[in-house]
């Protein structure tokens, strides 16, 4: 009798072990599809951030970003500075050579205004300005417009590095005082306008609340002939005032 019971036996494990394996690979196998759904997932959600949060010709953060970063500053106590920047001589570009060089032009003006930013986590701070395509902010946390009148000189000097000027607004916040984005940035573009009427090629700026020391010395590699020299009329001006 145990002889005849032991087959059904066996055939009894064999079959739970197939079922088991058979459960086994089915969850494997819907694992598998669960990651390669996630990869996916990922993928499409990348896509629609690079769509939707940055700049398909410049690569840089778009004016959505601009407004959320600094909505952020303005919500806490840390000071920033606001840096306007905007191209000379675009129309003058795409009239003459058409828009295709005229996008190559401004792919190259991005480069040299990336190449005067000194810090990594600085980058994450260029934006460009809605479908403005020749203006750009920096906003530079932790910085007053002293820091930011130098930083704005290196841009200049970048720039020109390539043949391409700008003209170029600053403003700042102390960390105190309540205002919105919209504010911060009519007040860095009426600086912009500032240099614009100047005669281009120039920096201008304005302490959002209190008097700041321009700065004395010029950036290193400066030369006499570049922004630092605006920067001195600007200092007279306002001692003058």
């Amino acid at each position: 009798m145990l002889v005849e019971i032991l087959p059904v036996v066996d055939g009894c494990l064999i079959g739970a072990v197939s079922l088991l394996s058979g459960i086994v690979w089915q969850q494997r196998r819907q694992l598998s599809l669960l990651q390669t759904d996630q990869i996916l997932l990922a993928n499409k959600l990348g896509t629609v951030e690079q769509q939707t949060c940055f700049d398909a010709l410049t690569g840089l953060r778009n004016q959505h970003m601009f407004e959320a970063k600094v909505s952020m500053l303005l919500r806490g106590t840390e000071p920033f500075a606001l840096i306007y920047i905007d191209l000379d001589g675009l129309k003058t570009v795409t009239d003459r050579l058409g828009h295709p060089i005229g996008d190559q032009w401004i792919r190259r003006a991005v480069k040299a205004i990336r190449s005067a930013v000194r810090r990594r986590a600085d980058l994450d701070g260029l934006f460009r300005r809605g479908d403005a395509a020749d203006e750009f902010w920096w906003v530079v946390e932790k910085a007053r417009i002293d820091i930011a009148v130098q930083l704005s000189a290196q841009v200049l000097t970048a720039l020109r590095s390539v043949s391409i000027t700008a003209s170029i607004g600053v403003v700042d916040w102390d960390g105190r005082s309540i205002q919105t984005c919209e504010q911060i940035e009519l007040a860095a573009e009426q600086q912009m306008q500032r240099a614009k009427h100047d005669g281009r090629n120039c920096v201008r700026w304005s302490p959002n609340v209190i008097e700041h020391r321009v700065p004395a010395a010029l950036p290193q590699g400066q030369t006499l002939d570049a922004i630092p020299v605006e920067v001195e009329a600007e200092r007279t001006q306002r001692h003058a005032a």
